[in-house]
């Protein structure tokens, strides 16, 4: 039994949630045991993530390759499983059983009915295999289909919050996403024409011999493949329907959608730039100039809109195109170190950004106050809920012993490296931003006299999910010697292709 579930543990993380997900619909009247399977089934994926990691961390960052169905690439379907698969996939499992938690007795009155919330519940799941497929998937044809999966779960999630303006933020989201599809498979469709190849692996050592023959077709591919992921993961100045998703969408979206789903985008991007194109490549057509420009004024600009709003989701909003525009500059920079920062950093945003939406997203609850300044004294209140939300805070703008500060320490020592100084004054300079819109959060909900006698914190199941987010937070900046070599030896791995 054992040896069964290692050697297909690289499908089974893919699979699993993907099939108790279409069984919810036929339980739709028996809401808590819905809950009592998302639960189990994504702890039961965190296990996975975590046994497949130990098969894998020993061995020097050796790579698990599944044939899907026993044929080998570039016949049929390849998953590799390595080590930036597996850092991946922890951050998967570790944003979405709190989120899970966070959901259990608190869904039904934000989404508008337990029929309702069972539906979340699926696409919730749904989203959770398309992400685990993300980061083991070898193949881009089915990476454009674990995207279309992921975009279409989103929509649908961002749709079930029972307020009007949530049909109209998921429309938002539909069109511009779908454009974005479009884009991806155009550029995809592009590498075929050339290469003959969907398997990643073959694409590239076909790409490196006859991409002189067709540099703008190459440049073509390139293109569409950067705005099309650009514009799903919210990269500056593509970013335009995330504010108004965020406003809208329920509490648990908002965590999913900031803390993986957009990581989700970046992480394909990431890898068919490496596994495909090549750094050299990239770097011979300029695309990481462009993606290091846009990064800079994203983490910049970002930080400015989020300076200026009141509302508190939106403001978290704008703070994700920032803290994005880290992860870009890091995969722009071309080094080892500035990739090891980044993909640290998608994992340390990750468990931050969800504990701060879920934070956000009790105080509205229990307040019915969506602006930051009917918000002063909630501190006092809901003490649990604000101090979950206090490191979350700490870790985005830097401070040591905090899990954003070692990802953001590897950007800075990787812009060096690369001689960009610019970069490296703009990640201090987005840090000393990102405490400005932070920072006077915590100093009304602390410090401000209070305005209203209500709000208290959520229940236990709810106080529970942010208190594991908090932990997996604290731990990241304390310990995070396991997770740093996961992400160096992925990131020498990507620089090392072709």
């Amino acid at each position: 039994m054992m040896t069964a579930i290692r050697d297909n543990l690289p499908a089974l993380v893919v699979v699993a949630p993907l099939c108790i997900g279409f069984v919810l619909p036929t339980i739709v009247r028996r809401l808590r045991l819905v809950e009592s399977l998302v639960i189990a089934i994504t702890a039961i994926g965190l296990l996975g993530a975590v046994y497949l990691t130990s098969l894998i961390y020993p061995g020097g960052g050796t790579s698990i390759i599944y044939s899907v169905g026993g044929w080998p690439a570039p016949w049929g379907i390849e998953l590799v499983a390595g080590s930036l698969g597996a850092l991946v996939l922890l951050m998967v499992a570790i944003v979405v059983l709190p989120v899970a938690l966070f959901s259990a007795g608190n869904l039904s009155h934000e989404v508008g009915g337990s029929n309702r919330a069972v539906w979340f519940y699926t696409l919730y799941l749904l989203l959770t295999g398309a992400l685990a497929g993300m980061a083991v998937t070898n193949d881009l044809f089915n990476i454009f289909v674990l995207v279309e999966v992921a975009t279409l779960s989103c929509c649908g999630m961002i749709a079930a919050r029972n307020h009007s303006r949530a049909a109209e933020a998921a429309l938002t989201y539909l069109i511009l996403l779908s454009l974005g599809s479009a884009l991806v498979l155009g550029g995809i469709g592009f590498v075929y024409i050339i290469t003959g190849h969907l398997n990643m692996g073959y694409a590239s050592q076909e790409l490196s011999r006859v991409w002189q023959d067709y540099p703008r077709v190459v440049w073509l591919a390139i293109s569409f493949l950067l705005v099309g992921f650009g514009v799903k993961s919210a990269l500056f100045p593509l970013h335009v329907w995330l504010p108004g998703v965020h406003s809208y969408a329920p509490s648990p979206a908002n965590a999913v959608l900031s803390g993986i789903a957009v990581k989700g985008y970046l992480i394909c991007l990431m890898k068919i730039l490496y596994n495909v194109f090549g750094g050299s490549l990239i770097q011979e057509l300029a695309i990481d100039r462009i993606i290091t420009v846009l990064a800079m004024l994203g983490i910049v600009a970002g930080s400015l809109f989020a300076l200026t709003q009141d509302e508190l989701k939106r403001r978290l909003a704008f703070s994700t195109v920032a803290q994005l525009g880290y992860v870009f500059l890091g995969m722009g920079l071309v080094n080892a170190k500035a990739l090891t920062g980044s993909l640290f950093y998608i994992l340390s945003h990750a468990v931050s950004k969800a504990s701060l939406f879920l934070a956000a997203g009790a105080m509205i609850t229990a307040t019915g106050k969506e602006r930051i300044s009917e918000l002063a004294g909630i501190g006092k209140k809901m003490p649990v809920t604000m101090a979950v939300f206090t490191i979350g805070s700490l870790s985005l703008v830097g401070i040591p012993l905090f899990a954003g500060f070692i990802g953001k320490w590897h950007l800075l020592l990787g812009s060096l490296e690369a001689g960009n100084w610019l970069g490296a004054a703009v990640i201090v300079s987005g840090s000393v931003l990102c405490g400005a819109y932070l920072f006077p959060v915590i100093r009304t909900a602390y410090f401000a006299p209070a305005a209203t006698a209500d709000g208290q914190d959520p229940g236990v199941p709810q106080k529970l999910a942010m208190i594991l987010l908090a932990v997996a937070v604290i731990i990241l900046g304390v310990v995070p010697g396991p997770f740093l070599e996961l992400a160096r030896r992925a990131a020498v791995e990507l620089i090392a292709t072709r």
